[in-house]
């Protein structure tokens, strides 16, 4: 399977996710679904008493610590000059937190009426900290796949990843500044983002990639000069690794 079939099928994905987020927001404006909405998250507000363990998720799902996170990992990525990946990272989380901006802007739904725990301002569907938090983890996540040869590991990391978003979710509803369903809308609209993102870099990659191959092969069949896989910088490499099965 190579990269052009891969990206293809994360804008289908990417599709049904963007679907699955307007049939949430549709659930919000349903008086039955936001009745079970609005008791679940009562029933979920504080519950257990782990204040301190949930406040600090949800600082790890917050842009104050995203932008830091990312400014290191953008020096190592440029350090080893892969420049495709650093705008990709980049303009994920960038695009996301604008698209949350926006999307809210739509919907305008209330915040829960609960005593907040945390600061929270700004409408409430879908939730920021959700929908940031997937597609900045869920990148994460997509660069131990591509990255990390070692099985164990890779599984390891990936899995951590996706369970910290989930508890990043739960500690929104826990601290009542938002609904259940307002965390499923921002996971499922934060993946859709990802995947669209993540579809199009693998088809600049698999693109250039290609034309490397060409500019080798030309020269070879000229008689002129080549260097062999030295000449695949990491984006190249990069490409190849997410081709595989």
């Amino acid at each position: 399977m190579n990269s052009y079939i891969k990206s293809n099928a994360m804008f289908k994905v990417s599709g049904i996710l963007f679907f699955l987020f307007l049939l949430v927001a549709l659930l919000t404006n349903i008086e039955a679904t936001e009745s079970w909405d609005r008791m679940i998250g009562e029933s979920l507000y504080r519950i257990g008493e782990m204040d301190g363990f949930y406040i600090f998720l949800s600082y790890i799902g917050s842009r104050r610590f995203f932008y830091p996170a990312l400014v290191v990992m953008t020096l190592f990525i440029l350090f080893k000059r892969n420049w495709y990946l650093a705008l990709f990272l980049w303009a994920n989380l960038v695009g996301v937190r604008l698209l949350n901006t926006f999307v809210k802007t739509i919907f305008s739904r209330d915040r829960p009426s609960l005593d907040h725990v945390v600061d929270a301002g700004f409408y409430s569907y879908p939730s920021g900290h959700s929908m940031n938090s997937m597609a900045f983890f869920g990148a994460i996540a997509f660069l131990c796949y591509i990255k990390i040869k070692q099985t164990w590991l890779r599984n390891i990391l990936m899995t951590g990843c996706f369970v910290l978003i989930g508890l990043i979710g739960l500690s929104r509803v826990y601290l009542g500044v938002h609904y259940p369903l307002d965390v499923l809308g921002g996971f499922s609209m934060g993946a859709s983002w990802l995947l669209f993102l993540t579809g199009i870099y693998l088809k600049v990659v698999h693109n250039k990639k290609t034309i490397m191959k060409t500019s080798v092969t030309r020269k070879k069949e000229e008689g002129g000069p080549h260097r062999g896989d030295e000449d695949f910088s990491d984006e190249e490499k990069e490409g190849e690794t997410s081709s595989s099965p």
